[in-house]
């Protein structure tokens, strides 16, 4: 939940007072350098930080903001960030520098996890060559680009906004709003309690989850009615991807609040595994495919499903959890359905499938459209957590796609082959989920996605929800649990 920037060069002069006038005489040293290289606790170096050049150490207020730093600089690909310090004004025979690393949190603050000082002197070069062993290692994600055009500031205060814009109080609850208000949709429950999950805001996950208990229903073997209102249901049948979320956000919540969460997401993995699981063949290959909903029975599976409920990262977490390899399996079978639909262009997928990648079956929608837009996160985090090639791979050719088209031009929706049919223009749904899969690509075309990012400020409910979801995660708010 917290975004690392590296902060570094913080400066006490120390005033020394020489001639008959008594007064200071500042003067530039000769030449001088800085090349710091940050590291995790496990000794590997940490790339795409800030680094920041402050006028006070870490332990003082000016000194752990970056809002008074002189100048910053990102690591490199090998931790190492460089700076000429020719132009830093020397009122004595030298002076003290900090170099130093901190988090930022999503409700603004900073934390310091990492300092370290060295000396310029004023009359002779100087080359300051120092390491930062972090404390703290929620520096961004394992693996990735975290792009420094964004902010958790703005990823906190568009969490707020979405609060007070898209829930709603029920009983003794709260709901998200769908179109029309008066609906929930239980992806949208998913959604709000994967954010207030990692927002660490228990009231509102308490709220939401108090809702999606409110709404079991026996025609969804005991999972959330996909579609209600605060006071009915107007569909019993689950969907898959929202109960998906559901479990995957109560793990999170297990780690701020305690066993009883986890307990509750044992109890929906071990109902997801045993109504929404069967096998497919795919290219000759037995392969583990999701059905997209249960009503009284499980309905598509080999010859219908959806790759936008496939998130493979939450699925090894799963299988942690319960110990069930089926998850593992599950997760590896994602990339076979994937690519079994990608186009071998552009890389896009359709938002309904067959198991063997036929788009639109059963009349559903067989381009890319506000399913398949959710995709790039949902793989890109399999990377960015846990490495996953294949995720890499897969997103690093949409984004390049993507970047084809380029971030302000893109729509909402696409034929497979790059044709664009989205009649909307440009939103936080399509835009964040190739933004996301930047992440994968390299630091610059992270950074040129985040950047755009932050000038959109959408309302509608989906796109609203979506945003929010992306924003945690470029910033680095959407840590893998530890178990």
């Amino acid at each position: 939940m917290k975004k690392l920037l590296v902060f570094t060069l913080s400066f006490i002069s120390f005033i020394n007072f020489s001639g008959c006038s008594g007064e200071e005489e500042p003067s530039v040293n000769v030449e001088a350098s800085a090349e710091i290289t940050v590291k995790n606790g496990s000794g590997g170096n940490q790339q795409n930080i800030y680094v920041y050049v402050f006028e006070q150490p870490s332990t003082e207020p000016d000194g752990s903001n970056p809002d008074h730093a002189i100048e910053s600089q990102l690591t490199d690909e090998n931790g190492i960030a460089e700076f000429d310090l020719n132009n830093i004004s020397i009122t004595g025979t030298e002076k003290t520098v900090y170099f130093t690393v901190l988090e930022e949190l999503l409700n603004g603050d900073y934390n310091v996890i990492g300092s370290v000082a060295g000396t310029i002197l004023k009359e002779e070069s100087t080359s300051v060559r120092k390491d930062i062993t972090l404390s703290n290692q929620l520096l961004g994600y394992p693996n990735g680009y975290l792009p420094s055009t964004i902010s958790s500031s703005l990823a906190s205060s568009e969490y707020n906004r979405y609060k007070s814009s898209q829930m709603r109080p029920c009983n003794d609850g709260y709901r998200m709003i769908a179109d029309p208000s008066s609906e929930t949709r239980v992806e949208a429950i998913g959604f709000g309690m994967l954010l207030s999950a990692y927002a660490e805001d228990k009231d509102t996950f308490d709220g939401l989850l108090n809702f999606y208990k409110a709404k079991k229903s026996a025609t969804a073997n005991n999972m959330m009615a996909w579609l209600v209102t605060c006071d009915g249901v107007e569909d019993p049948g689950s969907a898959t991807d929202g109960d998906i979320d559901v479990a995957f956000s109560l793990i999170v919540a297990s780690q701020h609040w305690g066993d009883s969460y986890l307990n509750e997401a044992k109890e929906i993995i071990e109902i997801l595994s045993s109504s929404v699981l069967t096998t497919c063949t795919v290219d000759g290959q037995t392969v583990n495919v999701l059905y997209p909903g249960y009503s009284i029975n499980p309905w598509g599976g080999c010859e219908m499903t959806d790759i936008q409920y496939y998130t493979p990262a939450f699925f090894r977490v799963f299988a942690d959890v319960s110990g069930d390899v089926i998850w593992d399996e599950l997760a590896d079978d994602s990339y076979i359905i994937l690519n079994a639909s990608a186009h071998p262009d552009t890389g896009l997928v359709p938002d309904w499938q067959t198991a063997d990648g036929d788009p639109g079956p059963g009349g559903r929608a067989g381009h890319f459209g506000y399913d398949a837009c959710r995709v790039p996160w949902r793989m890109a985090l399999d990377y960015l957590w846990n490495g996953n090639s294949e995720a890499k791979a897969w997103c690093t050719k949409v984004a390049s796609w993507a970047n084809g088209v380029g971030p302000t031009n893109l729509v909402d929706g696409y034929e497979l082959d790059g044709e664009a049919i989205g009649t909307n223009g440009l939103n936080s749904a399509f835009l964040g989920g190739f933004s996301v899969s930047a992440m994968t690509s390299s630091p610059a075309l992270s950074n040129k996605f985040a950047e755009e990012m932050n000038k959109l400020n959408d309302n509608y409910w989906f796109n609203f929800n979506t945003r929010v979801l992306y924003l945690f995660t470029m910033t680095g708010n959407f840590q893998k649990p530890t178990l």
